[in-house]
């Protein structure tokens, strides 16, 4: 068949390529797609006030496409937190597999009636959708039930690898399927996207497991509690502290809503098959002694409501961190999120506490590949074509290097970023058109343009002026003020000399719009903005958000 007639295949990333998190790709052709993920991230100013970022979908409402598929490759926030608003806008059959549908139904009760046609999805089992055949294959990461996926399409056999590592011992049991990859590889794929997490770090991630025995003598030595703070969804890592808990003679007792709704989903699926007894609550805790506790706690990210953070307050109920006390955090720092973990960190220490966190105690191990194993993902499936995928630009540049230097030709290895296409046809891939992406704001109940953010970030850095006058409807002639408000700008407030000469300009500039005879509202508050935004400027080097008000009386 020739190229003019087989039918193209576009990948659309619009999130996830630039950024830590905020996963979600489109796979498109012929007017049929399949969405890949829809995950959330956490902003970086978390002291803006603003809550999750979510991927912006004009590009969705725009195209008009019949989604045949939505389907998830495993159960983070930064994969699955955006499904609730993806299925208001663009209700489609979800797939994803048993742990990870758990915790889907989780998401969508917390956030209100949304209609979901979810459905299991089983490594090795295809799914059929629109023109896209997709086989899910299993892969280890930091929780349970993952999957790549290998969408066949009219255009070529595409691989996404989904967020993985090659876990040699997984604390599941459930292996990282090689011989299907490399059968995958022997089938001929014309496409690659693979995770782009630890491309900057050499060699290999090490095993989940590897953990235990660290956590056995850590809970082992110490004389009072120990608290291990993790994401909710790692069931890995709960498990193995469980497990080493029960071994040393300790309850283990969640700490905040969404870690005890996570403990209960493991036991329900069977990922924390322990001995009953194992997990007690709060209110049983307040009895026992506290060598025989250990405590789950979400918000290793710092996250200001989390149980970690209040634990650090002194704010979580019935639980007091006192001195001789042991706090693990164990995940990895996400970049943008440093300040306030440290902040957590110090607020622990200052009550008592021995904290100890990547890099001062190997107390955590990543989920994601490093060099070696993002090549010998390469070398089993043998692409054509090339495209890193989650990560920041960083991460993307060296795993392009990477997959370069692994033989792949470098006119086949793109570097695209949210929003950028690439076009597949008849053998042929190359950059499309690209498409509008960004990041929405969640803003309480719903969400809020990406302006909000620099909004609130001009209000922290450079502050707030008011400016109010009272003009006459009969005359057109101001009546009374300027009355200046400063919030953020410059002490003294109105009575300070800038916020005197700031006045004098406005009135100065409001004389010589009387000169030129009878001035509306509109044209008084335009000279107000222009002269306090050139007084500011020009004076203290600000630029102020300008709020000008005129009474008319």
């Amino acid at each position: 068949m020739s190229a003019s007639r087989t039918p193209t295949v576009r990948i659309v990333p619009l999130g996830g390529l630039g950024e830590i998190g905020l996963n979600l790709m489109v796979v498109e052709c012929a007017q049929h797609a399949i969405i890949i993920d829809a995950g959330v991230m956490f902003p970086e100013e978390r002291g803006l006030g603003i809550g999750r970022l979510l991927p912006e979908m004009t590009y969705l409402e725009q195209a008009h496409l019949q989604i045949d598929a939505i389907i998830l490759t495993h159960a983070h926030e930064d994969h699955i937190g955006a499904l609730p608003y993806l299925l208001r806008k663009f209700p489609a059959p979800v797939y994803a597999t048993d742990m990870t549908l758990a915790f889907v139904r989780r998401s969508l009760n917390e956030e209100g009636p949304v209609g979901a046609n979810l459905h299991s999805l089983r490594a090795s089992i295809e799914l059929h959708a629109g023109p896209f055949v997709v086989e899910p294959v299993r892969v280890t990461h930091s929780t349970p039930d993952s999957v790549a996926l290998a969408i066949r399409t009219p255009a070529g056999l595409i691989v996404h690898t989904g967020d993985f590592k090659i876990d040699p011992a997984p604390v599941d049991g459930v292996r990282f399927d090689a011989e299907s990859f490399a059968r995958l590889g022997e089938e001929g794929v014309e496409l690659l996207l693979s995770d782009s997490t630890n491309a900057e770090l050499e060699g290999h991630s090490g095993s989940e497991s590897s953990l235990k025995p660290i956590l056995s003598t850590l809970i082992r030595k110490t004389r009072r509690r120990f608290f291990l703070s993790s994401f909710s969804s790692h069931l890995h890592r709960i498990r193995q502290l469980a497990e080493v808990a029960h071994e040393a003679g300790r309850y283990v007792v969640p700490l905040g809503r969404r870690m005890a709704e996570s403990v209960r989903l493991g036991m329900e699926t069977g990922q924390l098959n322990l001995p009953p007894g194992t997990f007690i609550d709060r209110a049983e805790a307040e009895f026992l002694e506290p060598r025989r506790l250990a405590f789950l706690a979400s918000g290793s990210q710092g996250e200001p409501l989390s149980a970690l953070a209040k634990l650090a307050t002194d704010t979580q109920p019935l639980v007091r961190i006192e001195e001789g006390d042991v706090v693990v955090l164990s995940s990895r720092f996400i970049p943008g999120n440093e300040r306030t973990i440290h902040a957590v960190i110090n607020s622990l220490y200052k009550r008592g506490a021995e904290v100890l966190y990547d890099p001062i105690a190997p107390v955590h191990v990543s989920g994601h590949a490093r060099r070696e194993e993002l090549g010998e993902m390469i070398r089993l499936v043998q692409p054509r074509h090339f495209v890193p995928i989650h990560g920041e630009y960083r991460h993307l540049f060296h795993h392009r290097a990477l997959a370069i230097k692994s033989g792949i030709a470098e006119r086949h290895c793109f570097l695209l970023e949210d929003g950028d296409t690439l076009v597949m046809n008849g053998g042929e891939v190359r950059r499309g058109n690209s498409v509008s992406a960004g990041r929405m704001v969640e803003d309480g109940e719903g969400l809020g343009d990406p302006g909000l953010i620099r909004e609130r970030r001009a209000l922290a850095q450079e502050g707030t002026v008011i400016a109010i006058v009272a003009m006459s409807i009969r005359t057109g002639k101001i009546i009374a003020g300027p009355h200046l408000l400063s919030r953020g700008v410059v002490s003294g407030d109105g009575t300070s000399s800038h916020m005197t000469r700031a006045r004098s300009e406005i009135i100065e500039r409001l004389r010589v719009l009387e000169e030129y005879g009878r001035s509306d509202g509109a044209q008084v508050r335009d000279e107000m903005m222009r002269a306090l935004r050139r007084y500011f400027s020009h004076s203290i080097g600000k630029r102020p958000i300008i709020l000008p008000y005129v009474m008319e009386v």
